[in-house]
Order: C-alpha cells, then sequence, then structure tokens
C-alpha cells in the first residue's frame, strides 16, 4: 500500500468528524488506508463518528496510553510506504496529499516532510522551526517571556526570518500533520514513547538528521489546522505540565549536562549512596544521643555535651565509609541491592562491633556505651530506610529514564533479535537501547528493525564510532569480537579512552587479561571492561602540559638553534626516533645532532619544541609521541652521549641532511 493515513484521537469527536469528512471528500489518489487510534475517550458523540466511517480502521484503546504510543499503534496496523499522521484538528484540502506524496516521491532523501498548514482564515501558521536552545525553552515556558516578547531567540525559534512560503530544509516540523517514509522509519525506529504528549515530532525530526535523512518544508501542500496551543494557557492547564515534562525528557535525552551526568552516573550513584549512608550513620548517632539524654535520670553518670562527641562522628563515618568498601556495598553490582535487608544487616552488625570495640580498647570513657549500644538498632532501620528510598529514587529515575544507560548493541541480526525477545523490556535492566549495528545482508540490504520495530539498524561496523558519537552512548554491547585485528583494536581502545563502557556477551579468557570481569547482564553471563575514572582528565592535563613543555623548549632552545643553524648549516640534522616494537607509520620525534652524529643537549632541540605543540611528541601523555618520549628527554637532559634504550635513529649523516618529512628511514 502507498499510504496509511494514522489519527490519535481523545475526546476530539468533532474535529475528528470534519477531519474524516475532509479526507473522505479529498481522498489521495493512491491506495490508502485511514487508521483511527483512540485513547479511551470519554466522549459520546465518538460512537457516532464511528458509525458514519465504518470503512476507517478502528482501534479502541482501553487506556489513555498517550500520543506517542498511540501513532505508534496506529503505524504497526497497516504496512505502507508513507503514514501521513494526522491529529484530529486537522482539515484536509483539495489535492493536498497528492501534493504531499508528490513532493516526497521526488525527493528520496526525505525523511519527514511537513506542508503548509493553515488558520482557519486561512493565514498561514509557523508550522516549521528550529531546535529548542535553553534560551529559548526559559523565554517560551517561564514568566521570563513576557518580560522579552519581541525576543530574537523566539524569533529565531519560529523562523520568523522565514516567510513558508518555499520549500526548504528544516530542523523539524509540526507534528499534527507530518508525512513519513517508511525506510526512514525503520531506520530511525518509531515515536519514542517517554514522551507522553508533546516534544515527541521534534525528537523524531531530530533523530532523522541524526541517521541522514532530511526533514522538509513545502508550501505546495495546504491544511488547515486549527491549533489550539493548549500548552500555552498556563501553569493551571494540565497540558502546560505535559509540554514541560516532555521538555524536560528532551533535555533528558539529547542536553549535553544530561548526558554528562548520565555517563558518570555511576560514581554519581556511588556518591549518592554514600551520602545517604552518612546521613543515617550520623541521624542514627544523633538520635541515639537524644534518646541517652532523655534517658539521663535513670543513669548514674552524667552525659557528656554533644560538643564532645564531634570525634565519635568522625571516626565513625571514616569506619563506616572503610567498612562498606571493604565489604562491597558501592560495588556496581551490589547497587541495585542496597535495599535489601539481607545485605544491610551484616553491614550494620560489623560497624556497630568495629565501633564498640575500638571505643573500648582506646578506653574513651567519654563516650556512654548506651549511646553506642542504642545507636545499633537506630542505624540497622536507618540504613534500611535509605536502602528503600534509594530503590524508590531508581525506579523513579528509570521510568523518567533519567538513570538508563544509553546502549548500543553490535552484532549479528539474528542473535540481537533473540536476546531482545528473551528479555522484553529493557528499562528492567536499566538500559535505553539506541538501536544496533551489524554488517548489511547479502546484496547490502539494509537489516530490518528489531524488537517490533523499536529498535532501528543504525549501519555497519565501520560506523561505530559516528552512531556512538551522535546518539551520546555510553555502552556498547558486542556479541563477537570487532573484525580485524588492527580495527578492532583500534576501535575498542577509543571507545574504552571515550569512558564507554564495553560488554561482551561472549566468553573470552583475553578479556579477563585486560582487566574485564565477569558480571551477569538481563538474564545472561557477559564480560565488562569498565571505562577508567579519572582516566580523562589526568590525559587533559598531560596534553595541557605537553603543549606548555613545547612552548617553554622553543623560548629557551628558539634562538641557540637558529645561531647553531645559521653557523654550522647542512651539519645539523633532524632525525627520528621511535621504539623498535612500534611500526614504522608510528609517532616520531625529530632531534639535532651534533657533527659527529650524537644527539645535543636538550636546550638546542627546538624542533621537538615544534613537535610537542604538534602533538607528534610526549613527555607526560602516552597517546601521542614514542612511548619511550620520557627516557629520550632524560637522556637529552642528562647524558646525550647515548640514546634512549630501547629506542631507534634513523636518518642520515651530517654530509646529507634528512628530510624532515621523510616517512622512512633513508
Amino acid at each position: 500500500m502507498k499510504l496509511s493515513v494514522v489519527i490519535v484521537n481523545y475526546d476530539s469527536s468533532e474535529d475528528l468528524a470534519r477531519c474524516l469528512a475532509s479526507l473522505r471528500a479529498h481522498p489521495p489518489s493512491c491506495p490508502h488506508a485511514v487508521v483511527v487510534v483512540d485513547n479511551a475517550s470519554r466522549d459520546p458523540a465518538l460512537a457516532g463518528v464511528r458509525q458514519a466511517h465504518p470503512d476507517v480502521h478502528w482501534i479502541l484503546n482501553s487506556e489513555n496510553l498517550g500520543y506517542s504510543r498511540g501513532v505508534n499503534r496506529g503505524l504497526a496496523a497497516v504496512a505502507a510506504d508513507y503514514a501521513l499522521i494526522l491529529n484530529p484538528d486537522i482539515v484536509v484540502l483539495p489535492g493536498a496529499i497528492d501534493a504531499l506524496l508528490g513532493f516526497a516521491d521526488a525527493r528520496p532523501k526525505a525523511g519527514i516532510v511537513g506542508p503548509q498548514l493553515l488558520n482557519d482564515d486561512r493565514s498561514i501558521q509557523d508550522s516549521c522551526r528550529r531546535f529548542y536552545t535553553l534560551r529559548t525553552l526559559l523565554l517560551r515556558r517561564t514568566p521570563l517571556g513576557r518580560l522579552f516578547p519581541n525576543s530574537r531567540s523566539v524569533r529565531e525559534h519560529l523562523m520568523g526570518d522565514f516567510d513558508h512560503q518555499s520549500e526548504r530544509a528544516v530542523d523539524w516540523v509540526l507534528g499534527g500533520c507530518m508525512l513519513v517514509r517508511r525506510k526512514a522509519r525503520e531506520r530511525t525506529g518509531p515515536l519514542d514513547e517517554r514522551f507522553f504528549l508533546y516534544l515527541e515530532d521534534v525528537d523524531w525530526c531530530y533523530r532523522m538528521w541524526q541517521a541522514g535523512w532530511d526533514v522538509l518544508y513545502t508550501p505546495d501542500a495546504r491544511f488547515v489546522h486549527r491549533h489550539r496551543r493548549a500548552s500555552a494557557k498556563g501553569a493551571l492547564h494540565p497540558a502546560f505540565w505535559f509540554h514541560l515534562g516532555s521538555l524536560i525528557s528532551f533535555y533528558e535525552k539529547w542536553g549535553l549536562v544530561i548526558y554528562l551526568l548520565k555517563k558518570w552516573r555511576g560514581p554519581l550513584t556511588r556518591a549518592l549512596l554514600w551520602v545517604l549512608d552518612m546521613v543515617a550513620l550520623n541521624g542514627a548517632l544523633l538520635g541515639a544521643y537524644l534518646l541517652r539524654a532523655a534517658l539521663n535520670p535513670l543513669f548514674p553518670e552524667a552525659l557528656f555535651p554533644l560538643a564532645d562527641y564531634r570525634r565519635l562522628f568522625l571516626f565513625a563515618s571514616l569506619l563506616t565509609t572503610v567498612t562498606f568498601v571493604l565489604r562491597g556495598r558501592y560495588r556496581r553490582s551490589r547497587i541495585r541491592h542496597a535495599a535489601e535487608l539481607s545485605s544491610a544487616g551484616p553491614l550494620v552488625g560489623l560497624v556497630a562491633l568495629l565501633l564498640l570495640a575500638t571505643t573500648y580498647l582506646s578506653r574513651q570513657q567519654i563516650y556512654s556505651r548506651a549511646v553506642l549500644l542504642l545507636f545499633v538498632p537506630i542505624f540497622g532501620l536507618a540504613l534500611s530506610a535509605v536502602g528503600a528510598l534509594f530503590a524508590v529514587l531508581r525506579a523513579h529515575m528509570e521510568r523518567g529514564h533519567l538513570s538508563l544507560e544509553r546502549t548500543l548493541l553490535v552484532g549479528p541480526a539474528a542473535a540481537v533479535s533473540a536476546w531482545l525477545a528473551a528479555r522484553g523490556d529493557l528499562r528492567r535492566d536499566g538500559l535505553d537501547p539506541v538501536g544496533y549495528v551489524c554488517e548489511p545482508g547479502p546484496g547490502a540490504h539494509e537489516p530490518p528493525p528489531l524488537g517490533d520495530g523499536e529498535l532501528p539498524w543504525l549501519g555497519g561496523r565501520a560506523e561505530i564510532r559516528a552512531v556512538v558519537a551522535r546518539y551520546r552512548v555510553s555502552q556498547v554491547v558486542f556479541w563477537d569480537w570487532p573484525t580485524g585485528e588492527r580495527e578492532g583494536t583500534g576501535l575498542l581502545q577509543w571507545l574504552h579512552h571515550q569512558h564507554i563502557r564495553l560488554r561482551w556477551l561472549l566468553e573470552d579468557g583475553g578479556l579477563l587479561a585486560k582487566g574485564a570481569r565477569p558480571e551477569p547482564f538481563s538474564g545472561a553471563s557477559s564480560l565488562v571492561l569498565e571505562p577508567r575514572v579519572g582516566s580523562a582528565l589526568v590525559r587533559a592535563l598531560a596534553h595541557l602540559a605537553d603543549r606548555g613543555a613545547g612552548l617553554l623548549l622553543l623560548a629557551l632552545s628558539g634562538l641557540p638553534y637558529l645561531t647553531l643553524r645559521a653557523a654550522r648549516g647542512p651539519a645539523i640534522v633532524s632525525l627520528y626516533a621511535w621504539r623498535a616494537a612500534e611500526p614504522a607509520e608510528g609517532p616520531r620525534m625529530r632531534l639535532v645532532v651534533g657533527a659527529g652524529g650524537r644527539p645535543r643537549r636538550l636546550w638546542w632541540q627546538a624542533p621537538l619544541g615544534w613537535d610537542l605543540l604538534r602533538g607528534r611528541a610526549a613527555v607526560f601523555s602516552s597517546e601521542s609521541g614514542p612511548a619511550g618520549s620520557m627516557e629520550i628527554w632524560a637522556d637529552l637532559v642528562f647524558s646525550p652521549d647515548r640514546f634512549a634504550p630501547g629506542a631507534q635513529v634513523s636518518g642520515s649523516s651530517p654530509e646529507s641532511p634528512a628530510d624532515p618529512e621523510r616517512d622512512g628511514p633513508s
């Protein structure tokens, strides 16, 4: 079938009747089907609309599933080359659908096409927009917009500089009326169902651009849109909160700050649990002290002031932290079990035993034994409460996708499909899959979307780096080893340095030697290679230090080098040095040597300063320049008569200067 028309309805029978009547009056000339998905409307007039349009395929949901889920159900009901998604408040004008289809057929890279939308008085609506920015969000969805009604940011967002009278590529078009190509939908996936209402069209268009499809606007196809903008009626209207929630979800999915928080959610989650544990510990100590103070008349000894217990609070915090770390409470694999009493009970007992023993052995008479004994049950209850609170927070964050791990699946389509069928909803495992990667089949046919069409194929293995960067992936799951030893190793190193968690659903003892650890994963065994926490900061500081060393070396050796070169001429040669274990095309360093062929001291080595600035040499970072650079530097400073151990020198004699741009030995 050429076209399916999908309409999602909720308590809009009057608009729906007008929309269906216009479709009947001005149908497309191609074979088509009309699907209406009703989200449990309470409008009694809906029965009359159904009777008036028996040729329509009706899907009646038992509850309000939201707009995105409703559209996806409609898309799955009829297989067609194109899907025209309409709001019930759309009125089809004569020839509009054929014009829209003809425009899309003539542009095979068009994933989504938006027509020109008109108001009831036939004035043009702003139906195509630029993507949201933080400034646009504040001005459109907060009272700040009233202070700056003529803001340039808002005008640019609404494309006020565009007359809407010519076709063009746009960031996104209103989802109230859009034509979607089936092949593009298969590459991007359906509407994201995390958006209950609003912003699902922005996200879909964004994914179209990410996947290499165009989003186009054409004025040649015209529809009437009775646009109500319920979300603009203020905070008292429910639509306002739906819109605000969708904006938060959109920035959770694509915003840089949220992405970084999610990327580092492992350390952040452990830090949050530690903070809650410390609050529980110190709260339990304080509660025990206050309870002992309330019972003071029952004890012969007076209770020392609370200020005298400061050291106990600090010592208990340190002792508990060390104990919990050693007992594995903050391990990633145990975080999900923090709410279990079976995991909290032994920890409380161990901390209480150590605290009682250390205070007794140290003869700290100022600390009441009653306080310490009362502390044990209170801490047990507090730690159980922390676990329950942590579980509730985690569940809420997972339902809102805030703590789900953006995951790319890499492996044969059959293996990935079987795994998805066995696992069901991956959100239960804390996963937010963006798609899968595998090589195209015979004849370069694109693999189909998996998981009921929700998991799109994102390309071949050569596109893994681009997909990871484009979709801001934080975990990659492999079903097999990357093809090509050199290509695979380079890919894995790049992913590891980008702090991407690497996981293999296979058994490979070599991974254990590289630091991977076994871990259950979605009902299967896997090996995990965790990103190195802090390595990005260390590498960044090392690169800055290398550049600073290069500037310093140029400042100190530039004039002596130029003087020496002017005096000796071609006797000064540039040599390359690299470790013997590295390939000849590896990174190299240029050295200045004397007439005897021996390297001169460091203050003559101006070319090295230039190599440091260009990243061709390194002192502190091991990723640029030869791995033996530090030894070479040490020899130049302290012993220029000998060269770095394990390094090779190539170049010409002083009588035949070496070409600094040559790739191999002369």
